[in-house]
């Protein structure tokens, strides 16, 4: 996917980012666990921030309203998740995101998970 450039045949910034956009495109999807920071709800879409738990990286995260609230217990700020994502990039802003498809809670939130999914099936 190079192509060949030199200072007096340079690429468009469009064209280099719809490169990239097609190169992000083809990664597929891929389950990532993190720490929710910066949520966020607006109409129907929550936006938040997974956090890597060891290293100092971060990534923003689009989560459609659907996916979040089907997540139980629902996910708060500092919770830790298992997300099924689809990385994503807009050129017209070279901006860089992940769009969730499903979110699962980790550690303390999934066995609060399991004790709700248990109280349901007994009640």
């Amino acid at each position: 996917m190079t192509s060949k450039t030199t200072p007096e045949q340079p690429l468009p910034v469009r064209t280099v980012l719809q490169m990239v956009g097609g190169w992000i495109g083809k990664l597929g999807t891929v389950w990532v666990e993190g720490q929710i920071t910066e949520l966020t709800a607006r109409g129907g879409t929550v936006f938040l921030t997974l956090r890597d738990p060891v290293a100092n990286v971060s990534a923003r995260v689009t989560c459609p309203r659907g996916v979040y609230e089907a997540t139980v217990p629902r996910p708060v700020d500092g919770a830790r998740v298992v997300m099924h994502l689809k990385p994503d990039f807009w050129v017209n802003k070279g901006s860089f995101a992940f769009t969730a498809l499903e979110m699962r809670p980790v550690g303390v939130g999934e066995l609060l998970a399991r004790l709700e999914r248990l109280r349901q099936l007994l009640a």
